[in-house]
């Protein structure tokens, strides 16, 4: 993965925010069900500019904000694919989306990046937790903004951030249509909604997260009945770029750009 500065990343974000409602989430950190949902018709509020902007503000430290990145042929009337994804342990949205961004760009699809409220996600209380409602806020400001494709939303994350959205995405299965885990270790869901597809990665020579837990994460999955593609990798805790093409072109398909 690419190494990149926070202070970097977040210099050059657009000055533009999309609003975060106060109270958006609040169910969602009850009971680990996201409330948002794509919208029909014209957006709600006024759309994000090309490249990347801030959803927020987080007056107190903008490095816990969300990032939007929207690519160049980006035309918030026209239903585009959406990836969610979730950085690791220590990082946060902006330096997931500077990681992801020639991807997004070349395959057209919208890049949403959360930040953690701590310094990784909560992976012991999820899905019902406040890092779920901070998602499902951020994830309604894309909505209200944008025209989004409904069955092609998908759910990722890298080590920690690829646990935390195996729970999260099991959990909120009638909302994406796949979940992408890369180097993940464990996964906690106490409940489960629709059936969304699961890719997951991880690499042989792993010195964060055995390889074993992926593989085991695998089997159980497969044992409940879920469509799981499992891509091993001769390296290490990463995001190989071989694992990631398979991954996109399992969950875009044919709409492997926008319209």
């Amino acid at each position: 993965m690419e190494c990149i500065s926070r202070r970097l990343a977040l210099a050059q974000l657009a000055a533009m925010a999309l609003p975060l409602s106060a109270h958006a989430g609040d169910s969602a950190r009850e009971t680990g069900r996201l409330t948002a949902r794509p919208r029909l018709g014209t957006p709600a509020e006024p759309s994000p500019p090309k490249g990347y902007s801030l959803l927020g503000p987080n007056k107190d430290d903008r490095t816990r904000d969300a990032v939007l990145y929207a690519p160049a042929n980006f035309d918030a009337l026209k239903p585009a694919p959406l990836l969610v994804f979730l950085h690791g342990a220590g990082e946060n949205g902006a330096l997931m989306a500077k990681t992801l961004r020639e991807v997004a760009e070349a395959r057209g699809f919208l890049l949403l990046a959360p930040t953690s409220r701590g310094l990784t996600w909560d992976l012991h209380r999820a899905p019902a937790c406040p890092d779920t409602a901070t998602v499902d806020a951020a994830m309604k400001a894309v909505f209200s903004a944008t025209t989004i494709d409904p069955r092609h939303i998908a759910l990722g994350g890298f080590s920690d951030g690829g646990s935390f959205a195996i729970s999260l995405g099991l959990a909120n299965g009638d909302l994406f249509s796949d979940v992408l885990a890369f180097s993940a270790g464990f996964f906690h869901a106490p409940m489960g909604f629709g059936r969304p597809r699961v890719f997951l990665s991880h690499g042989r020579r792993d010195r964060v997260i055995d390889f074993g837990m992926g593989r085991d994460i695998s089997s159980r999955l497969r044992s409940a009945g879920y469509d799981v593609r499992f891509e091993p990798f001769d390296g290490d805790h990463d995001i190989p770029k071989a694992g990631l093409d398979i991954a996109l072109n399992r969950f875009l398909g044919m709409s492997s750009s926008l319209p």
